[in-house]
């Protein structure tokens, strides 16, 4: 009888694990921008009036809350999203970081950011 050994199917499964959702559209996208022009918005809210574009979720994967926040802030820009709106963070008990946030839109051109 053939075994399996267990340790690449964990990596797989680890893998998958750490992947970002796609963020889920609330809004038609805007054209994509670079992920330096999306403005972070953590632990304050954003200064403007808002339309939320997606909902972002990222599950575990990150071993800081920088490499967390640069995924989701790259998600934000793909959807044209000039602000990231961060709701919740966690950190695991393997050192992982999860998190929530909102790819936003400032409707107010001069807008006061952080």
């Amino acid at each position: 009888m053939m075994t399996i050994s267990r340790l690449p199917l964990l990596l797989i499964a680890a893998l998958l694990a750490a992947c970002a959702e796609p963020p889920l559209l609330v809004a038609p996208p805007g054209p994509a921008l670079a992920a330096g022009e999306v403005t972070g918005y953590y632990p304050d809210r954003p200064r403007c009036d808002f339309v939320t574009v997606a909902h972002i979720r990222v599950d575990g994967g990150y071993y800081s809350l920088d490499s967390m926040f640069r995924k989701m802030r790259q998600q934000a820009a793909e959807v044209g999203a000039d602000g990231l709106y961060v709701l919740h963070t966690q950190q695991m008990a393997i050192k992982e970081y999860q998190g929530t946030a909102k790819a936003i839109r400032c409707l107010s051109a001069y807008a006061r950011r952080v």
